[in-house]
């Protein structure tokens, strides 16, 4: 079986390559023989982070653009079925995209598709909020023509009309290693004071300005109270304006907090299934997270790591409400008595988060089961 997915991948941020990397295991979990093709905007990175053959999406703009297309209506060809992400690929506007976004490139990608007669279906899907009717109208003719519609939340299903089924975020169904206690970690390790993580990318200006002051007075107090914490980069930036959260570091962080690991450091050769199971262990060891990096919070929640999500978009919000995590969620506009409260609160209700561990993983059930309807329906 040959699968063709199509996303937002080799950009050095570690919530898309854990999405990629987790639709590929749900795959292999059906077709162990299974290859792969993905399209993406940096795919020699791609091909080295996920041993996977990987071609440029067919864009027109760029140089060699005619040849592009060719190239991608061969390999799309021959491809059993074509995945739309994982991910919020649906995008009209975002602060570095503007309009009409990434809309006519999958557009354009479901008509090739359908020219090959190869099967189309959107998996885990998110559709950035901002857009216009005719953007409605278009994810409307991409629903019409996919097989199988899998989106992450249910405000993204209402753009594909009624056959959308929310299947949740597909790195719920990373499968997660078996870790100790942040408690008994830090044990191991002597240290007698609680440690958190701090998940922050890069905002638009005066957004950053107000929530950098907040989570700096939030960070004096944990401190006050006897927390020693890390930063946790979650994005490179790899051909990605405005993305590099070692950017937030530097300018803000970097005298107050240690910087945490990362599988995507290692540029030399490790594969990120070689390097994830390392990171995901140390993530557990934390006592607390604090993150607007959506995948530093979900896979913190799915490891029972109390978190606190500051919901820079409304896709953050929406995740933890839907894990029953709704009071530990803020907005980029919360004062940092607000935020410390709260991280006070999450750090002490170690219950709620294994309960919402437990809901993770039955969603990520639903996610691999989509997965698996989606590929044993093509025969």
């Amino acid at each position: 079986m040959r699968i063709g997915i199509a996303g937002w991948f080799g950009s050095d941020n570690l919530g898309d390559e854990i999405l990629l990397h987790t639709l590929v295991s749900c795959v292999r979990s059906v077709d162990e023989s299974a290859s792969f093709v993905v399209f993406s905007p940096n795919p020699d990175r791609v091909a080295a982070l996920h041993r996977v053959d990987a071609e440029r999406m067919p864009t027109l703009r760029a140089r060699g653009a005619v040849g592009r297309q060719g190239t991608a209506q061969r390999a799309i060809r021959d491809c059993d079925i074509l995945f739309l992400g994982p991910g919020t690929v649906f995008q009209e506007r975002s602060p570095n995209l503007p309009w009409p976004g990434t809309l006519p490139l999958f557009a354009r990608i479901v008509g090739m598709a359908r020219l090959a007669r190869t099967p189309v279906a959107p998996v885990g899907v998110g559709v950035r909020e901002g857009g216009t009717p005719a953007g409605r109208r278009l994810l409307r003719v991409i629903g019409a023509a996919s097989v199988a519609i899998g989106v992450r939340d249910q405000r993204s299903g209402s753009y594909f009309g009624a056959r959308a089924q929310v299947i949740g975020d597909v790195a719920y169904a990373l499968p997660i290693p078996d870790t100790q206690p942040a408690a008994a970690v830090e044990e191991a390790a002597g240290s007698a004071r609680p440690t958190f993580a701090l998940s922050m990318r890069p905002l638009a200006p005066d957004t950053e300005a107000g929530l950098l002051l907040s989570i700096g007075g939030c960070l004096d107090r944990l401190q006050a109270d006897g927390w020693t914490g890390d930063f946790l980069p979650m994005a490179f930036g790899q051909d990605a304006q405005g993305e590099d959260d070692r950017d937030i570091y530097r300018r803000a962080f970097g005298n107050v907090l240690g910087l945490a690991g990362n599988p995507l450091n290692d540029r030399e050769g490790t594969t990120l299934a070689g390097a994830l199971d390392g990171w995901l262990t140390a993530l557990a060891g934390y006592r607390l997270v604090i993150g607007t990096r959506l995948h530093a919070a979900v896979m913190a929640v799915a490891l029972g790591v109390p978190t606190v999500a500051i919901a820079y978009e409304r896709k953050v919000h929406d995740a933890f409400v839907d894990l029953g995590l709704g009071r530990f969620v803020v907005g980029p506009d919360v004062d940092a008595e607000t935020l410390h409260r709260t991280a006070t609160a999450a750090a002490g209700s170690p219950a709620e988060f294994r309960e919402a561990a437990g809901r993770v993983a039955r969603q990520g059930r639903i996610a691999r089961e989509f997965v698996t309807a989606t590929l044993k329906g093509l025969g």
